[in-house]
């Protein structure tokens, strides 16, 4: 298991400082940041300045500055985690998943789907707690009467323990986390067919023949890849609809509770 801590930086440092705990030993990693470069769906010409670190084979991108602005990003996925103020490398992310309304969390909202729009990218889905629903469409109802634009996005309300298919090999399922304030925290699954315990070995030609008669030969399998807690107390360790939460590759947590985590764990 790999715990990765978000530590609270400057204004112009990515995830950095941070912990990761793998097969028992500890390691310290740090990364800084220059100027935010244009998505590169967008522009040829992208910084070739390094802005992310790699965890677990994921290069991991993004901010957290202790009540101001959170955005944790995964290149490779094309998704985030929170949208602080919407940094620029946040813009080109298809996947948004906010974890509270806090505006350290939520504020870049309107701005990322409107910066998506001036670059003509497809609307992104966003995902935010089902009573938040109704108000983030509120919010964006007023900031399409003042920019009058259209701000197109997909909006997808998510309960706790609601999963949703990103795409036939990655998967979301929403986790309680306890906060000042109604709040959840992501998981992100890869989603993989194995073939059944009995039909290993047989012929190829056989296992198409069972397949093509109707034969269910695979079973799904499902790996916690990687979760984001957002603001949360250490309650949410002790919850036992939480497990896979500590057994994800990668744990993304405020840093306030990292030093308490990593005691546990170890």
């Amino acid at each position: 298991m790999c715990l990765k801590i978000v530590e609270p930086l400057s204004p112009s440092s990515l995830l950095g400082a941070g912990m990761a705990k793998n097969c028992g030993e500890s390691t310290v990693e740090v990364a800084s940041s220059s100027s935010s470069p244009i998505p590169a769906s967008v522009s040829a010409t992208r910084s070739k300045v390094k802005h992310h670190i790699e965890i677990e084979g994921y290069p991991v991108d993004g901010v957290s500055i202790g009540g101001q602005e959170t955005c944790v990003i995964f290149l490779t996925l094309i998704l985030a985690f929170d949208i602080g103020r919407c940094p620029q490398r946040a813009v080109s992310q298809e996947f948004l998943f906010v974890s509270h309304g806090h505006l350290d969390h939520i504020g870049g909202l309107p701005m990322y789907v409107a910066t998506r729009g001036l670059f003509r990218l497809r609307p992104p889905t966003i995902f935010v707690l089902a009573c938040l629903r109704d108000l983030v469409e509120r919010l964006f109802e007023v900031h399409r009467a003042m920019d009058q634009s259209e701000l197109n996005h997909n909006l997808v309300p998510l309960e706790v323990e609601e999963e949703y298919e990103l795409r036939r090999d990655l998967k979301v399922r929403a986790f309680r986390t306890y906060h000042a304030i109604p709040s959840q925290g992501y998981v992100i699954y890869s989603v993989k067919q194995k073939l059944k315990q009995e039909f290993i070995g047989l012929p190829g030609s056989e296992i198409k023949r069972l397949k093509l008669s109707g034969v269910e030969i695979t079973n799904t399998v499902s790996t916690p890849e990687i979760a984001f807690t957002g603001d949360t107390t250490t309650y949410f360790i002790l919850d036992p609809d939480n497990a896979d939460v500590l057994h994800a590759k990668i744990l993304v947590v405020e840093v306030l509770w990292g030093r308490v985590l990593q005691m546990l764990l170890d």
